[in-house]
């Protein structure tokens, strides 16, 4: 018994000693700048703890012995052994990870990664924008991201970038995406889009971007689904774009120039008839119509294009008006450096650029950026500010009144008269137009900053603030010389200016319950924005020196002036669970409260739910599948708003125009009829998504499906004009549908010390609908619209082809057979894209990289056809050489004729195979190895070369100027866009 005893408190002290805890400590800090890892985790075996906010942790164990496995977000793994015998303090440092699905994402109020979010999100870096040589930086997204359409809409530096994320949502509401700038919202929708100052200006309407230097950016992020955007509730129904600008790094201070010069040519022209060609269709138009040319000009046969102009003189018009050579130049220095507790960037750039078009033209634009992050020595808080501020100045040339008349001056057209008067025999004359100008001065200021504070561990108060402030400043001057004899010259000028402040309390939880990480947001938004806009239209100057000076002027034609506020409460909040990296379940809720909504209808309730299963971290998969690194599935649902309509729409308003008096006092009459009722627009947004990798990582692919239903549609409803008004603004009872699928596929086809070769490839299948419609057929929109059609639609005539017999153009009437009185309302076409998208490549060797990158769309576009061949004095284009010459002939293309026909250019043989694929952007660079760069005392030197819209396959005989911005017509500034060719020299100290 007592040996027993013996035996049993031997047993029980082995026991005591062998499981006595042993508790181990350490820091983890990053391997590039030796900054704390706050949050990184550290495992043995089932025990686990996180550092803190100074990346100290201490973690027990019974094992004397063992491997303490280290992870972080964004940061390599990392495996430590340890030995309680010889040390129990560790310091580990761990090295970024270089795995695209490890790289930080940035979200809405937060940020993640790629391996664990559960959105639909695309982004581009530093890297990718700064091989680009644009000036508007959404020029550099162009064919880069799945489900993101760019569009160049007018390619003079200063001009509209169309940018739509899935579709467009929206009948008559605005559907431009939210810009968020380092987190505060953005003005982005066009400048007096549809307004005179737009219309008169040759650039189009002004895009906000253009204020922004592509090379202050660090990122830009798409967020394009319901989980992805719901976090921005009303304003994220047509995608949010978060753009980041550079801040500083922790590390030793640096000095860094940046030299680029080059020079940009229009990327494509248009095929015209030559001098000869022209010539015969003239010839033949007057003998099919057995007419004979006369040189009277009293003649309704009068033709001095036949009769009297010289005809051994020609003149390529495109090339003349916007074919010449613009250059530019641009410079960038930044400072930046500091501690992982202070650190700073202040930078400063300047472009100068001149343009195609003929005459002096200049745009300019200056600009400053900084930011300063700085943190406690207990780490529990930080503030981060940042400020960007520039200035625009753009001359240019303004011949705009008849610019696409221009293009298609006959080859021969003199530009003076035998007197050396000015020629406007055809209604134009370009080289007296050009003496217009248009001038526009831009002043933007972006403010923000952020104030972060730890109570305790997991537990983040935030506050983040931003200002913005941006004056535009318009001057069109239209002297007599550049009008047509007779008409009184004159100026519009134009101010449009903005002020917003934004205030946003935030607080954040953050822990971990057994094997599951979940994180609390919730915050609100309160923001006040008011506007300006100021017209007046002055004419009749007697000095024309003075034109620019309004109390010069003869008369004042035009006068508007408002003033509207809009402000906007929110209250949004997610949750986040994270299941053993394997489960995650992402919610989100927003209640939005806009002043343009009537009393009951100011707020409204968005939300959404996202889930992803991590499959590549299940075990079956590893075993059946080891070729398959990473595969998971992620599907979302939710609900976002549209509130982008006019200011003050659900209230009864009074206008005076100031000029009509009664008994001699300005009248005041009613400008618009109440309508509290109307409510926000509300897109239902479905997400399906499978992403996978293969062998280790190399090879990514994802493929989306997304399906997003917009009702509600806050439309102009038409009313009896009885009532005084003839429309109101009300929702529609209407859906329109934009789904489609995205592919993705990024691959490291080789990877070694010397040579690295990345592929990257993107596709995007969009289909667009109005699904529903109540009452369609009774309605004011059923002959703009087709029930079952993309809402983008093109309608006008049905071309039948052309009668062999005549010669002459035939079109369907309402039944589509063969009639005399065309129907107008048949569906032509679209000019949503059937698909788009972009391919590239990247190889380095040594300090070598080249980067090549291709973007493609299939599309169809109105294009530029005015007239039958033949018909005035006016050039057409090349395809007219296969018109109708002779009976039996079969061809699309009628006779000529000196007969105008109305029918023809709004018909479907104007319509044209617009499908593209462009040389989008090649990229050059060497770095000059450091033990030469040392010599000369320079921490580095890179020479590069850039150049973008090299090269463009297209079909060169459809009737338009280029596939991407389309035809150049009487109503649109489509001024296609530019090849640039650059050279630069980027120099750190």
């Amino acid at each position: 018994m007592k040996n027993l005893l013996f035996s049993l408190v031997i047993l029980f002290s082995t026991h005591i000693v062998c499981s006595q805890m042993h508790s181990i400590t350490g820091r983890v800090h990053s391997a590039v700048d030796s900054s704390s890892l706050s949050g990184a985790t550290i495992q043995i075996n089932a025990a686990s703890t996180k550092t803190d906010r100074n990346g100290n942790f201490t973690i027990n164990t019974d094992k004397s012995k063992g491997v303490l496995n280290v992870t972080f977000l964004g940061f390599q793994s990392k495996e430590v052994s340890f030995d309680i015998s010889s040390t129990a303090y560790y310091t580990i440092s761990l090295s970024p990870q270089e795995n695209t699905l490890d790289e930080a994402v940035v979200i809405g109020y937060g940020e993640t990664s790629r391996r664990f979010n559960t959105g639909s999100v695309s982004s581009i870096t530093a890297k990718e924008i700064g091989s680009q040589p644009v000036t508007n930086v959404l020029s550099a997204l162009s064919g880069r991201m799945p489900g993101v359409f760019v569009q160049t809409t007018n390619g003079l530096p200063g001009g509209n970038i169309n940018i739509q994320i899935r579709g467009k949502g929206s009948i008559a509401a605005g559907t431009a995406p939210l810009y968020i700038i380092d987190g505060v919202p953005y003005d982005g929708g066009t400048i007096n889009e549809g307004s005179r100052l737009g219309i008169e200006n040759i650039a189009g309407s002004i895009s906000p971007l253009n204020n922004l230097n592509p090379n202050d950016i660090e990122s830009i992020t798409i967020l394009k689904d319901a989980d992805a955007t719901a976090i921005y509730g009303s304003r994220g129904t047509n995608g949010v774009i978060l753009i980041t600008t550079k801040r500083g790094e922790a590390g030793n201070t640096k000095f860094d120039v940046n030299f680029v010069q080059g020079y940009n040519k229009i990327a494509n022209q248009p095929r015209l008839l030559n001098v000869q060609d022209y010539l015969q269709i003239r010839r033949e138009a007057f003998q099919n119509d057995s007419l004979i040319p006369s040189s009277d000009p009293t003649s309704p046969n009068y033709a001095p294009d036949l009769t009297i102009w010289d005809t051994t003189r020609t003149t390529d018009w495109t090339d003349y008006i916007i074919g010449n050579v613009g250059n530019f130049s641009s410079i960038q220095t930044s400072l930046s450096g500091g501690t992982d507790k202070i650190n700073f960037l202040i930078s400063a750039n300047y472009r100068k650029e001149s343009t195609i078009l003929i005459g002096n033209s200049s745009f300019r634009r200056g600009g400053f950026n900084s930011s300063l992050h700085y943190r406690s020595t207990d780490q529990k808080f930080s503030i981060n500010l940042s400020n960007n501020y520039s200035q625009n100045l753009t001359k240019l040339p303004n011949p705009v009144t008849n610019l696409s008349s221009n293009i298609l001056l006959p080859p021969h057209y003199p530009i003076y008269n035998d007197d050396n008067s000015y020629n406007w025999y055809a209604g134009t004359n370009i080289l007296a137009e050009q003496n217009a100008q248009s001038k526009n001065s831009t002043n933007n200021f972006i403010n923000n900053i952020n104030l972060n504070y730890s109570l305790i561990e997991g537990l983040d108060l935030k506050l983040s603030g931003g200002y913005t402030r941006t004056n535009y400043d318009q001057v069109q001057k239209f002297p007599s010389i550049s009008l047509y004899p007779g008409t009184v010259n004159y100026t519009n000028f134009g101010i449009n200016s903005s002020e917003s402040i934004i205030v946003e309390p935030q607080i954040t939880y953050q822990a971990k319950l057994n094997k599951t990480l979940f994180t609390i947001l919730g915050g609100g938004t309160y923001q006040n924005r008011s506007s300006k806009a100021q017209f007046i239209n002055a004419g009749n100057f007697s000095v024309e020196s003075l034109m620019e000076n309004l109390a010069s002027a003869g008369e004042i034609n035009a006068r508007t002036n408002n003033y509207t506020q809009y402000k906007y409460l929110s209250f949004f909040s997610r949750v986040t669970f994270n299941i053993e990296d394997r489960y995650i379940l992402n919610g989100t809720l927003r209640r939005d409260g806009s002043s343009r909504f009537g009393p009951g209808n100011k707020f409204g309730n968005f939300g959404s739910i996202g889930a992803a299963w991590l499959i590549s971290n299940e075990k079956f998969l590893k075993w059946a599948l080891p070729i398959v690194s990473f595969a998971k599935i992620r599907a979302s649902y939710g609900t976002t708003g549209n509130d982008q309509i006019s200011d003050y729409q659900y209230l009864s308003t009074y206008g005076s125009s100031g000029s009509t008096l009664y008994q001699g006092l300005p009248r005041l009459v009613p400008s618009r009829i109440a309508n509290a009722n109307f409510r926000w627009e509300n897109t239902r947004k479905i997400e399906l998504a499978m992403e996978l990798g293969f062998f280790q990582d190399r090879v990514l692919i994802n493929t989306n499906y997304f399906l997003n239903q917009s009702r509600d549609q806050l439309v102009s409803y038409s009313i009896p004009q009885i009532t005084g008004f003839s429309s109101y603004l009300a929702n529609l009872p209407a859906v329109i549908q934009n789904k489609g699928w995205e592919i993705e596929l990024n691959a490291k086809i080789i990877q070694n010390r010397n040579f690295n070769w990345s592929g990257i490839f993107n596709i995007t299948l969009p289909k667009n609908q109005l699904k529903s419609f109540e009452n369609f057929e009774t309605s004011s929109y059923a002959m703009q619209y087709e029930l079952g059609y993309d809402i983008n639609r093109f309608y006008g005539y049905k071309f039948l082809g052309v009668d062999p017999e005549s010669g002459n153009p035939l079109y369907a009437g309402e039944d589509g057979k063969e009639s005399a009185t065309p129907y107008f309302y048949y569906t032509l076409g679209k000019s949503t894209p059937d698909f788009y998208g972009g391919f590239g490549n990247t190889l380095s060797f040594k300090e070598f990289q080249f980067d090549i990158f291709f973007q493609f769309t299939k599309q169809v576009s109105k294009g530029g056809l005015q007239y039958y061949p033949g018909v005035f004095v006016y050039n057409n284009y090349r395809l007219t050489t296969d018109r109708w010459n002779e009976i039996g002939e079969k061809t699309d293309v009628p006779k000529a004729t000196t007969l105008w026909d109305s029918y023809y250019s709004a018909s479907s043989a104007n319509i044209f195979n617009a499908s593209f694929i462009r040389l989008k952007n090649v990229s050059f660079s060497y770095s000059l190895p450091s033990e030469i760069s040392n010599k000369i005392k320079v921490k580095g030197i890179k020479i590069l070369f850039q150049g973008q819209n090299l090269i463009t396959f297209w079909d060169k005989n459809a009737a338009i100027l280029d596939p991407e911005s389309g035809a150049l017509t009487a109503s649109s500034k489509n001024i296609p866009p530019v090849k640039s060719y650059a050279l630069g020299l980027q120099l750190t100290f």
